[in-house]
């Protein structure tokens, strides 16, 4: 017996626990989907060379959408192999991978704001109540977010980090201090590269800076960012120059407002495929799925903290 959307619905405990997701938020997420799904995969065959039947026809997919999303947010939430999700639905690990590849990208640049720390994108859909959440952003939380990857055959050393004793990639999130909204993040660097060094050479940095106004929670690893473009920095001790009572009691007003960066990095690591030890072989999918835990995270936020009336 094949695993569906249908038949694990009925248990919502277990479905929570394999997806993160209660079963009406889930539904919620598959209505926002589907449009546009069925535009993208109308546009995919009618685009095929020497068509001969109508779009629509031929052989279908194993399951209805509902049953295709459960496979990719399972997909995003286990560390299961391919051949494993294969055998829970009834189809084979080719068919597997197939899947994850075509909808992956349907979720790769959804539910995230429009600020001015993302470019308008073609074809992104975004929750309708995302266009008036962050008309005036004031205050950001910056935090670096590893993630593990296994020891690669070259350049061992370059994608090693020595403060996690591990080899990782590295990427740094942009978090709203209100209500823990992932705003984005920078690009992916070798586990080798420090965290300041690694948003310093990234153009979101730039895009920090030309808002004097805004404010920037960071921590310690940010030491040296200037004061007058917004940057909050928690002080470090040094030898024999420890830290006055104001610089501790600052320091602990600002890990009271730091602390929603730590819970939205764990929101995104609840999906193991991001928090265990990554084994993806093709380039770029790290970074897909990730944008895949982040998106879902987000989705999962703006749902369990509706906006105000007239927000």
């Amino acid at each position: 017996m094949s695993l569906t959307y249908t038949a694990l619905a009925k248990k919502p405990r277990l479905f929570y626990q394999l997806t993160t997701l209660s079963v009406q938020e889930f539904d919620t997420l598959t209505r926002k989907l589907k449009p546009e799904w069925e535009k993208r995969e109308y546009a995919r065959k009618a685009k095929r060379p020497k068509r001969i039947r109508k779009v629509g026809q031929g052989h279908p997919y194993f399951g209805d959408f509902a049953t295709l999303v459960l496979l990719l947010v399972m997909y995003a939430r286990t560390s299961c192999a391919n051949a494993l999700l294969g055998i829970l639905f009834g189809i084979s690990e080719p068919t597997v991978s197939n899947i994850s590849h075509k909808l992956l990208p349907l979720l790769q640049d959804r539910f995230l704001p429009q600020t001015f720390l993302r470019k308008p994108r073609s074809r992104v859909n975004t929750l309708d109540e995302l266009l008036l959440t962050y008309p005036e952003l004031s205050v950001v939380i910056v935090d670096g977010c590893d993630i593990a990857t296994r020891r690669p055959k070259r350049r061992q050393k370059k994608n090693y980090s020595g403060k996690s004793k591990k080899h990782v990639k590295k990427t740094v999130l942009l978090v709203h201090h209100d209500d823990g909204i992932i705003l984005g993040k920078a690009k992916f660097r070798p586990g080798s590269v420090h965290d300041k060094r690694l948003l310093g050479e990234d153009p979101l940095h730039r895009h920090l800076n030309t808002r004097r106004n805004l404010l920037k929670y960071a921590d310690s690893a940010w030491q040296g960012e200037d004061p007058l473009q917004g940057w909050r920095v928690v002080k470090r001790a040094r030898r024999n120059n420890p830290l006055t009572k104001k610089e501790k009691r600052t320091n602990r007003s600002l890990s009271k407002i730091r602390i929603k960066v730590e819970h939205a990095i764990r929101r995104v690591k609840v999906f193991r495929r991001i928090g265990d030890k990554t084994m993806f072989r093709m380039k770029g999918k790290i970074d897909q799925t990730f944008n895949v835990a982040m998106n879902l995270a987000n989705f999962k936020q703006l749902l369990r903290n509706p906006l105000p009336a007239g927000a």
